[in-house]
C-alpha cells in the first residue's frame, strides 16, 4: 500500500518538470494522488481492472469508449517486493506519454524501495535503542523478552560477551570515537556498542570459546581490542581513549547490565590504561561485602589487637602493609623486601611478631594466610575511608552497633 501523503508529494514534484497529469490509484482503483486534485477520491475502472487480472499494462485510447471517470492514457502497474501496491497512470494520447508514463512507473517503485529502506532502518535503530534500554536501564528485564529482541537486532544471544568502557578525553566527541571503535579491525558486527548515559563508548565485546588458557585467551582478546581501537584512532588522527576497563563475560544478556556495572565500577577503583576484570576480582569481592559481616567476624578480634602490649598503632600499620606485600610476593620475603625497600630480616621479624599476635602461622597454613589478608585487606579499605574524612589509623574501626 502507497501512503497518499508520500504520492501526492511525488505527483507534485514530479508534474513540476512535465505536461502531462499524473494520477496514482491503490489496488482497489481509487484515486489518491493526482496532478488535477478534483479527481482524488474517484474510482478508476481500468486501474482496478489491471489489479485484479495483474496485467501489467492498460491503454485507454482517444475516442475509444472508456468507463466513467478514466481518461485517455497509459496505466502502469505498481510493485513493491513482489507485491501489487496500486497502479500509475500518465494522461494523454498512448504514442506520446508510454514512455514518460514507464520513467515515473520506475521512479515511483524506486522510491518505494528507498522509503521502505529508510523506515527498515528507523524500525532497527528503534529496536536498537530499545536493545540497549532493556541491557543497560532495566532492573529485571524479561530474559525471553530480551533474547528475543537481540536476536531480531542481528544478534546471536548464544555467544560469549565481556563489557568493555571506553574513557574518552573530555575534548573529543563521543560519536568520533563511536565511529573509531566501528572502525577497528577488532570490531565485529555481533560487537554491541553504544554511548553510554556518561558519555563513555560501551562495547559488549564477543568473546571467542577457548578449550584452554581460558582466563589468559580473554584478557588477550581485551587488550589486543584495546590496541585496534588505539590504532583506529591513530588512523583517524584522533587521540586514543584515556582508559579502558572491562567486565566479566556473560552468554545470557539478562547478565549484561551487572557486569556493565562491574567494568564502570573498576573504572573509578584504578588509575590502569587497561584494566582487565579478573585482575580486580578479590577487590571487588571484598567491596561487596556487606560492612556488617565485616564488623560481626573482626571488631573483637581488631579491639585484641589495637590493646595487646607487643604493638602500638604504628607497628600494627608496619604490620598490616608488610603482610598484604608477602601475599602479593608468594611469601617471599625477599621480594617483599624489595618492594617495602628494607631489609629482609625485618620482613621476617615482622612476619615473626605477627605470628606471635595473632597465633597463627600464615606462611605454612593457607586459611590462617587468607583469613589475616582479608582482615587487613579490610582494614586498609576502612582507612583509605576515614582518612578521606580526616581520619588515619588503619586497624578497622569499631562499629557502634555491630552484631557479635
Amino acid at each position: 500500500m502507497i501512503a497518499t501523503d508520500m504520492a501526492q508529494k511525488f505527483v507534485d514534484r514530479f508534474c513540476a518538470t512535465i505536461r502531462y497529469n499524473v494520477n496514482v490509484m491503490d489496488p482497489d482503483g481509487v484515486i489518491i494522488a493526482a496532478r488535477d486534485t478534483h479527481r482524488i477520491g474517484t474510482y478508476h475502472e481500468v486501474a482496478h481492472a489491471l489489479v485484479l487480472s495483474h496485467r501489467d499494462e492498460g491503454v485507454v485510447r482517444d475516442g475509444s469508449s472508456a468507463p466513467p471517470g478514466v481518461l485517455p492514457g497509459v496505466n502502469l502497474l505498481l510493485r513493491h517486493r513482489g507485491e501489487v501496491v496500486g497502479v500509475v497512470g500518465v494522461t494523454g494520447d498512448a504514442p506520446d506519454v508510454d514512455n514518460v508514463a514507464h520513467t515515473v512507473r520506475t521512479a515511483i517503485e524506486a522510491m518505494l524501495e528507498y522509503e521502505w529502506e529508510r523506515a527498515q532502518l528507523d524500525h532497527r535503530k528503534d529496536r536498537n535503542r530499545l536493545l540497549i534500554d532493556l541491557l543497560v536501564h532495566r532492573e529485571d528485564p524479561d530474559p525471553r523478552q530480551l533474547s528475543a529482541l537481540a536476536a531480531r537486532c542481528g544478534y546471536d544471544t548464544e555467544l560469549a560477551r565481556m563489557p568493555v568502557v571506553l574513557e574518552t578525553p573530555p575534548a573529543g566527541s563521543p560519536h568520533d570515537y563511536l565511529r573509531a571503535v566501528r572502525l577497528s579491525s577488532m570490531h565485529t558486527k555481533q560487537d554491541i556498542v553504544f554511548i553510554g548515559d556518561s558519555g563513555h563508548i560501551t562495547v559488549f565485546k564477543t568473546v571467542p570459546r577457548t578449550d584452554s588458557g581460558v582466563i589468559s585467551e580473554m584478557r588477550r582478546g581485551f587488550l589486543a581490542y584495546c590496541d585496534g581501537v588505539d590504532a583506529a584512532c591513530a588512523a583517524a588522527r584522533r587521540e586514543s581513549p584515556l582508559r579502558y576497563t572491562s567486565g566479566p563475560v556473560h552468554t545470557e544478556p539478562v547478565h549484561y547490565r551487572a557486569s556493565l556495572r562491574t567494568a564502570l565500577w573498576i573504572l573509578h577503583r584504578t588509575t590502569a590504561r587497561s584494566a582487565f576484570f579478573f585482575d580486580y576480582t578479590s577487590d571487588l569481592l571484598l567491596h561487596s561485602i556487606a560492612p556488617e559481616v565485616w564488623h560481626t567476624v573482626f571488631d573483637h578480634i581488631a579491639a585484641r589487637f589495637a590493646d595487646s602490649s607487643l604493638v602500638d598503632q604504628s607497628a600494627l600499620d608496619q604490620l598490616g602493609e608488610t603482610f598484604l606485600i608477602l601475599c602479593e610476593e608468594n611469601m617471599s620475603a625477599g621480594r617483599a623486601a624489595k618492594r617495602l625497600g628494607i631489609h629482609r630480616n625485618t620482613v621476617l621479624f615482622r612476619l615473626g611478631r605477627l605470628n606471635e599476635l595473632t597465633g597463627l602461622d600464615p606462611s605454612s597454613r593457607w586459611r590462617d594466610r587468607r583469613t589475616l589478608q582479608l582482615f587487613f585487606e579490610f582494614a586498609l579499605q576502612r582507612v583509605s575511608q576515614t582518612t578521606a574524612q580526616g581520619g588515619s589509623t588503619f586497624v578497622v574501626p569499631i562499629a557502634q552497633n555491630s552484631i557479635i
